[in-house]
């Protein structure tokens, strides 16, 4: 089978399971775009009535093979790091997906949800589209708060200005800056 024709055919057969239930939309089938090599592993767009996924293909020389089920990992494509769960299915032998759309309820019809899927996959191999993780944001943003406590506590003449600058600077707990939940204090905007 080609790349992606036996994704398509284990799709196919789940695809009879989940008929019934809330998250199906009859108006999709199951699809895929065309599958592209990077790296030693096939990239394409699988389409179904209840997701939209990124399917990873790994080549015989991929370190993704040696991945257990389940197992989530990021791999890095040319617009960014993207977060896979490896997978296992009898013909398609080990493959790993990441969702970009699920549930499908706001496609109306299969060439809308195909049409949309073949730009997320030129999307994917597109460098401009690379924008920064949460977690680089949040960096950035705290950099630039510390920054410019920094250059106000040296532009005050005395000890006492320095001290009051450095106070106002936010307190921030390693979870926080982790998981990017801070937030800029009114006064302290770079």
């Amino acid at each position: 089978m080609s790349n992606g024709t036996a994704v398509v055919v284990f799709y196919k057969s789940v695809a009879r399971k989940m008929a019934g239930l809330p998250v199906y939309n009859n108006k999709l089938a199951v699809d895929a775009t065309e599958f592209l090599s990077w790296e030693d592993n096939w990239f394409g767009i699988i389409v179904t009535p209840w997701c939209m996924n990124i399917v990873l293909l790994p080549g015989e020389a991929s370190h993704h093979n040696a991945q257990q089920v389940g197992a989530k990992f990021r791999h890095k494509l040319p617009s960014g790091l993207y977060e896979f769960i490896r997978a296992y299915a009898g013909d398609c032998g080990d493959f790993a997906t990441c969702s970009v759309f699920s549930p499908m309820f706001e496609f109306s019809s299969q060439n809308i949800a195909m049409e949309t899927a073949k730009e997320v996959l030129a999307a994917l191999f597109d460098a401009e589209n690379v924008s920064p993780s949460e977690r680089h944001q949040s960096y950035t943003v705290y950099s630039e708060m510390r920054q410019a406590v920094e250059l106000e506590a040296q532009a005050g003449d005395t000890e006492s200005g320095k001290q009051e600058a450095v106070e106002e600077a936010p307190e921030l707990s390693r979870r926080a800056f982790l998981s990017g939940s801070f937030a800029r204090r009114e006064g302290n905007r770079p």
